[in-house]
């Protein structure tokens, strides 16, 4: 199978992120998870995300095992996963979590080819050097 016919299209990525997205939504209602921004202003939200570093922490390490072992199909699942937890974590910081997901959107959507470049030795993203 090539790459062209294994290819996600636009639609089937955004609507399967959107999917996951509903999916954290629901979780964290069903729950009763409360958002930090929701808590008493004097309660402090950096222990709640210390928890949270480490939910995240623990399923990076799975989805690192799964890729160190070249076991691709279930990388996915716990790059998934990783997903989930971020984006749990940015819902419960309540608007100031959205309000990150849509600055953090514009930033990126700003990037061209014109302005960055992917460096050939990494594959990262990096600004293009401006003229002097």
């Amino acid at each position: 199978m090539t790459a062209s016919q294994n290819a996600v299209s636009r639609e089937e990525f955004v609507s399967a992120v959107s999917r996951l997205a509903e999916s954290v939504y629901d979780f964290h209602a069903r729950f009763d998870i409360p958002n930090l921004n929701g808590k008493n202003s004097l309660d402090d939200p950096f222990p709640r995300l210390c928890t949270r570093l480490a939910f995240l922490m623990e399923e990076t390490g799975e989805h690192a095992r799964e890729l160190n072992q070249g076991v691709l199909d279930r990388a996915a699942d716990e790059m998934a996963d990783v997903a989930f937890v971020a984006m749990g974590t940015l819902l419960e910081l309540d608007s100031v979590g959205a309000n990150a997901c849509q600055e953090v959107a514009i930033k990126n959507d700003k990037k061209t080819l014109q302005t960055h470049m992917v460096e050939p030795s990494s594959g990262k993203l990096v600004r293009r050097n401006r003229p002097q």
